[in-house]
């Protein structure tokens, strides 16, 4: 069975030399990204691994990066599947999804941060490409749900800091994200989003899936895990979110709110554009006690970013 939480699966891959621990000090503004980068462009892909950086300069909470999309060796530990079987598992959970379920305590809700103590600042989130972007970017899971139908989806934005409380996301027209925040919006309502860091592996992996709109991703990463996957009301915004996710980011947004967003090194290895996006109002900040703090590095392929979603929608679709 697939690991269920993110520390299982790190443990999992340290034990198979596919994870190294970096413990010299980093700085988040430039440091993880480059030595990832590195890592993509001079290492042939069986001998490349997830980054486990624990001294974060000013914080308390490690970065991790690359372990999901190091190579197909990694992706296949965090299915706990063999290589060759990965497309197998794939169209298994899709034929056999597992609605999850709800339950009252989480572990991702260990500590709340709320109201004026809310500051992005807190977590160490990077720059992924150092001297380009135009600053720190979340690189994760972004979850919305449709106004109508109370389905949600799950998606990979990218999403610019703004400030300590707000964020502008990248949810570009006719991307599902972007549809289900239309539903809120155009009726003059805020619509609800949040941010999953270090969730389950298949959770994050099933995010990645291109599915058709109305899916919801979390029955896929059920149907891979062979179970439900736990999950937990928010505690400022009405969506559920794994409930064994290290670090939740809650927000919404209020109709008719933009700004400038990007530029951003983009996974297919050019600067994404500049254009007008959502604006968010951060609201909550949830984590566990000691938390890990997970991002995707892109930017250039190869990459975590081209590597999970060349091995997802390859057995998924």
């Amino acid at each position: 069975m697939p690991h269920r939480t993110m520390r299982d699966f790190l443990t999992a891959l340290e034990g198979r030399g596919l994870l190294r621990r970096i413990r010299e000090p980093v700085d988040r503004m430039w440091e993880p990204a480059a030595l990832a980068k590195w890592m993509y462009r001079a290492l042939p892909a069986e001998e490349r691994f997830g980054m486990f950086f624990e001294e974060v300069k000013g914080y308390d909470i490690p970065i991790v990066t690359a372990a999901l999309g190091a190579n197909p060796a990694a992706y296949a530990v965090a299915l706990d599947v063999a290589e060759e079987d990965i497309n197998e598992a794939w169209v298994a959970a899709c034929r056999n999804p597992v609605a999850p379920v709800v339950v009252a305590d989480a572990q991702c809700q260990e500590v709340v941060i709320t109201g004026r103590d809310v500051r992005l600042s807190y977590l160490p989130i990077p720059v992924w490409t150092p001297g380009k972007d135009v600053g720190p970017y979340l690189t994760t899971i972004t979850v919305t749900r449709d106004h109508d139908t109370g389905i949600q989806n799950m998606g990979v934005y990218r999403t610019q800091v703004r400030d300590e409380r707000s964020v502008v996301s990248n949810l570009a027209p006719g991307r599902q994200g972007y549809l289900n925040t239309l539903t809120w919006t155009d009726k003059g309502k805020v619509a609800p989003i949040a941010w999953v860091i270090a969730a389950p592996p298949a959770v994050h992996l099933a995010t990645v899936a291109n599915l058709p709109y109305g899916t919801d991703e979390i029955g896929i990463a059920g149907g891979m895990l062979g179970a439900a996957v736990p999950m937990v009301k928010c505690r400022t915004i009405d969506l559920l979110v794994p409930a064994e996710a290290e670090i939740v980011v809650e927000g919404e947004i209020r109709p008719g709110e933009t700004d400038m967003e990007g530029p951003f090194g983009e996974f297919a290895g050019y600067m994404g554009p500049v254009d007008r996006r959502p604006v968010v109002r951060i609201t909550a900040i949830t984590h566990r006690r000691n938390p890990i703090y997970y991002g995707y590095t892109s930017q250039m392929p190869p990459s975590e970013s081209t590597t999970i979603q060349s091995l997802t929608n390859a057995g998924c679709c």
